[in-house]
């Protein structure tokens, strides 16, 4: 037991943020040689990494950022992996940089390539659709956590007995620490923010929008908040989804000060859980709030509901995610 929490892999002991994910997946790779093999045809290199294959985890350049991971295959091939925890994606600057690093890399013969891995819906559909296939002719390659733990599992036909146990182990933890795969993690919860001003002049919108903050009341009392707080929250105004944020960390505040800037007196009249968020996962079209066919019961007012980010992310509209969320769940 690690904090009152069971623990069934030695991965677990190095918590599931995005660096431990990352030493987690370098680790494996280093000592599964089928496991790297595998990794290597899903990216698409048919010939294999060579016995001569070295893997570099969080690499620093000056100026051109710290990498996850790095594949180099002497004269052969030169990969950057960026990895990330859930639907978030590295931004356009982020890549750029990588992809100097890569232009500038003393294995002049070496194919470059940028690897991007993060989660996507059930169709693997999301992911590709939010990173370009090339940054300053550098190919870039989307990959989800789901298809690398697929991987892991088809590598345990050509494995020993002691890569089977790590590469078990590899999914265990994968399975834990991601989205798509924890079904209690992968819900949403999807709020309404308005106009009135809830904290000196800062309305919800604005709280958002330009702390990356959001709060509500503690639940289990009225009005239906939850008593848990979220793993992720969507916020939908002006009729249509806006954006989805996983839920970095919170506390429970009776006072906006000193969390805002606000007079230090600016109580809040009950217990509310203040979460800080992580960046925003935007959606790829529009999504109002209902369906404009009237195929899905409507969503009123300043309703809440729940989604599974995936059918969120693809749905036409939050009635028909909230409509097929509850589909799923009573499957």
């Amino acid at each position: 037991m690690v904090h009152e929490r069971k623990v069934e892999t030695v991965f677990e002991l190095m918590g599931s943020n995005e660096n431990a994910m990352t030493y987690s997946l370098g680790w494996a790779l280093a000592k599964c040689n089928g496991f790297c093999q595998s990794l290597a045809v899903l990216l698409g290199i048919a010939d294999g990494f060579s016995d001569e294959m070295r893997i570099n985890l969080q690499e620093h350049a000056s100026g051109k950022g710290i990498t996850d991971i790095e594949l180099r295959d002497h004269n052969k091939y030169h990969i950057i992996i960026e990895a990330k925890r859930g639907f978030t994606v590295p931004s356009t600057r982020q890549l750029e940089k990588y992809a100097d690093r890569l232009h500038g890399s003393s294995d002049g013969k070496a194919q470059k390539m940028l690897v991007v891995l993060a989660e996507s819906d059930r169709n693997e559909q999301w992911l590709s659709q939010h990173v370009p296939t090339s940054v300053k002719n550098i190919a870039v390659k989307a990959i989800s956590w789901k298809s690398v733990q697929q991987v892991a599992r088809d590598s345990l036909n050509v494995a020993s007995h002691e890569e089977k146990r790590l590469l078990k182990q590899l999914c265990t933890y994968f399975g834990r620490v991601t989205t798509m795969q924890n079904q209690n993690s992968n819900e949403v919860y999807v709020v309404s923010l308005g106009t009135t001003k809830i904290a000196g002049k800062y309305t919800s919108i604005n709280i958002l929008e330009e702390f990356g903050k959001y709060s509500h009341p503690v639940g289990g009392n009225r009005k239906g908040w939850p008593v848990e707080p979220p793993n992720y929250i969507a916020f939908r105004y002006r009729g249509a989804l806006q954006s989805i944020h996983h839920v970095e960390a919170y506390t429970i505040i009776e006072n906006y000060y000193p969390h805002l800037p606000v007079p230090k007196h600016s109580y809040t009249g009950d217990p509310l859980y203040l979460y800080t968020l992580g960046e925003a996962i935007k959606p790829t079209h529009r999504t109002p709030t209902n369906d404009p066919q009237k195929h899905y019961s409507p969503i009123v007012r300043s309703a809440r509901t729940w989604c599974f980010i995936d059918l969120l992310l693809t749905c036409g509209s939050i009635a028909e995610a909230a409509a097929k969320t509850k589909e799923r769940e009573n499957f």
